[in-house]
């Protein structure tokens, strides 16, 4: 099974738009922090590899694997990337890699927390209940004993405007609603070239309460180990007898 590629309509203006907005060098500065003696370390949600080719040039000895269904996304990885990093056009609830890992994180790419103001909620491009209950079992499946998955604080819930040149403006809008009595995130990015719309993504993700997410997750044998700064949440496969 293809997986449907999400930013196919806004690949092409994708890095220009992040970069804006984060700082790599310190997001990879923070992250490795929480790595200890991890070696093999699986990226899930690789994107364009901005994240990665930070951490690699500051852990150079790290084997490191990236999954993510957006083709489009992926061919500017192996630009950036090269030969240093596996890449794999598979969806997490899905995902049969034949291989296993130290450790796997999100930063939005499956998942990520994030703060709506009252209380902190799972975002997830995973709309399913039982399919976000298998990506996590697949990333369980993937892990050693004492693996971790960690699962980061994200600030992709908020409305964003970036001039990227003095020709080409890119907008992300985000509302929350309700369907069928669960919440969603709406997010909305379009990209104008002297006023003409020249790129369009619509995405929708699902909003879990997070003790909802706990509870998933120990399902999938992966227990609560630590909350670092609030903003990493480091989970832990338990030992298989």
């Amino acid at each position: 099974m293809i997986p449907m590629d999400l930013y196919k309509g806004m690949s092409d203006f994708y890095n220009s738009f992040v970069q804006k907005n984060r700082n790599y060098k310190a997001i990879a500065t923070e992250l490795i922090e929480n790595f200890g003696d991890r070696k093999d370390i699986l990226d899930v949600g690789i994107g364009t590899g901005l994240l990665v080719e930070q951490i690699l040039l500051l852990r150079p000895e790290l084997q490191i694997s990236g999954v993510d269904t957006s083709a489009s996304l992926l061919a500017q990885a192996q630009e950036c990337l090269g030969a240093r990093v596996d890449l794999y056009c598979q969806d997490v609830v899905d995902m049969h890699l034949n291989k296993m890992f130290d450790l796997a994180y999100s930063r939005g790419g499956a998942w990520a927390f994030v703060n709506d103001g009252h209380t902190i909620l799972l975002a997830s491009h995973i709309l399913e209940l039982d399919a976000i209950q298998r990506s996590f079992e697949r990333i369980a499946a993937h892990l050693r004993d004492r693996g971790r998955l960690i699962i980061i604080s994200s600030n992709s819930n908020h409305s964003k405007c970036e001039n990227l040149d003095e020709e080409v403006s890119f907008q992300r809008t985000v509302t929350k609603n309700w369907i069928d009595g669960e919440q969603y995130l709406s997010l909305d990015y379009t990209c104008h070239k002297q006023g003409s719309l020249i790129g369009q993504q619509k995405l929708r993700m699902r909003l879990l309460e997070i003790d909802v997410v706990e509870e998933m997750l120990k399902s999938a044998n992966l227990r609560l180990v630590s909350v670092r700064d609030n903003q990493y949440h480091i989970y832990q496969k338990e030992v298989s007898e």
